[in-house]
């Protein structure tokens, strides 16, 4: 690997970026992932039902009021936390071998759990966004508990889920540390302005993923751009149901901006036309299972989020930043309305704001971190990781990033007819 290799192993080479490097670009790149440069927050009624629609204005209006009854500063449990997989610091075997921790527990939910004398229950849930939202959205819409007390979601279905007035309000003084550390460029989101309903987990980008072992014994060279997937087997390759990845990436590969304020209708139709021979030809669409499917060798390349394959894949499981560019996103903690354990679930979200808590977890999934204080605490568990791009993303990284997250209802619309059809749902 040399200093100009787009491939990023499961770790990181310690490359000495120019002192400053890194740490501008990582500015950027939050800036960027916000979304506000050139997109709007989805319209109250984004995606709704007619009846969801008809009652989202009220409900969101009484969800954003002061609440009348503060939670009561009392800790319940089991927390019930949903989150991606491979979101969260794990064990390793060297941990293992000093009796420190037992092998795949996290020592963020060990040490919160011996904090706050409280069980907490996290589920490696969520797969992809829409999947997800669908086994909570009845219970949410009838005024039910969803069975969560926590869940994390991409921008613009946290933004939805705030929208339609079905999150839990964030008591300020409960979470001090998110208050005080979230970063700047993470603020003032249009959908939820003050922080009244959400707080940011991690950012990160979708790329390019691949096996090099399995591609180099195919004679297939590695791929450096996004085309490079189109010459592969199909029934090899594997994009994203997240449709945002899946169509901004195919926007790029055409030379298409996917800007959403510009982007066609017409724009996705070429996208569409031009991935329907590779679903011909067995190309399947998959969430996280991508993890399961590197494992298996049952997928050589994919679309596939930055931290993944560096925190859970084989070291011939490489993330490649594409020379057409990245999308780029951020996940977001929120609390369900009619959460069981509100205030269990606002500790947990300050308690990830410690910037030291912070740091261990970002080192260890490989994704940007929204918490101030803890690029310096990564760097002093973690010497060198300053060059690392996938926490740290460099300038060139973040010239080349696109945000695809808050299209309008009528695209959001012709994207998921488009989706479906090529996926068959």
């Amino acid at each position: 690997m040399n200093d100009n290799d787009p491939i990023v192993a499961r770790r990181l080479s310690r490359r000495a970026f120019v002192q400053g490097t890194a740490m501008a670009g990582f500015a950027a790149f939050l800036a960027a992932c916000t979304g506000t440069r050139s997109s709007a927050a989805p319209s109250t009624a984004a995606s709704a039902t007619p009846s969801e629609a008809a009652a989202a204005s009220a409900s969101a209006a009484a969800s954003a009021a002061p609440s009348s009854t503060p939670t009561p500063k009392v800790v319940t449990g089991p927390l019930q936390f949903a989150n991606w997989p491979g979101y969260i610091d794990q064990a390793t075997e060297a941990d293992k071998n000093t009796g420190v921790l037992p092998a795949g527990s996290s020592k963020t939910l060990v040490d919160f759990e011996k904090k706050y004398s409280v069980k907490v229950n996290y589920v490696e849930k969520i797969d992809d966004n829409q999947t997800f939202y669908e086994t909570i959205r009845p219970a949410l819409a009838t005024g039910l508990p969803t069975g969560w007390d926590m869940i994390v979601l991409t921008d613009w279905l946290a933004a939805k889920v705030i929208t339609k007035g079905w999150a839990e309000r964030i008591e300020p003084e409960n979470v001090p540390n998110c208050v005080k550390n979230l970063r700047d460029a993470l603020r003032n989101q249009a959908w939820d302005p003050n922080n009244d309903f959400h707080y940011p987990w991690q950012s990160g980008m979708t790329g390019i993923g691949c096996n090099t072992k399995t591609l180099t014994a195919n004679k297939i060279a590695i791929p450096t751009k996004l085309s490079d997937l189109w010459s592969m087997p199909s029934d090899k390759v594997t994009f994203l149901t997240e449709s945002r990845d899946t169509f901004g990436l195919g926007l790029l590969k055409l030379g298409i901006d996917p800007n959403p304020a510009t982007v066609t209708d017409a724009d996705l139709q070429k996208v569409a036309d031009d991935i329907q021979p590779l679903v011909d030809k067995g190309l399947r669409f998959i969430g996280n299972e991508y993890i399961q499917d590197f494992a298996a060798k049952k997928v050589w390349a994919a679309f596939v989020w930055s931290g993944d394959l560096a925190n859970s894949g084989s070291e011939d499981d490489k993330f490649i930043f594409p020379e057409e560019g990245t999308m780029i996103w951020t996940d977001n903690m929120l609390i369900p309305k009619g959460a069981v354990n509100k205030y269990t679930a606002e500790l947990m979200m300050d308690y990830v704001y410690d910037p030291v808590v912070a740091a261990q977890i970002a080192d260890y999934v490989n994704y940007v971190t929204p918490v101030k204080g803890a690029d310096t605490a990564i760097k002093a568990i973690d010497p060198g990781a300053e060059s690392n791009p996938l926490i740290f993303p460099p300038a060139d990284v973040v010239a080349k990033a696109h945000n695809f997250q808050f299209l309008s209802d009528e695209l959001e619309v012709k994207m998921n007819a488009l989706f479906a059809k090529l996926s068959g749902n």
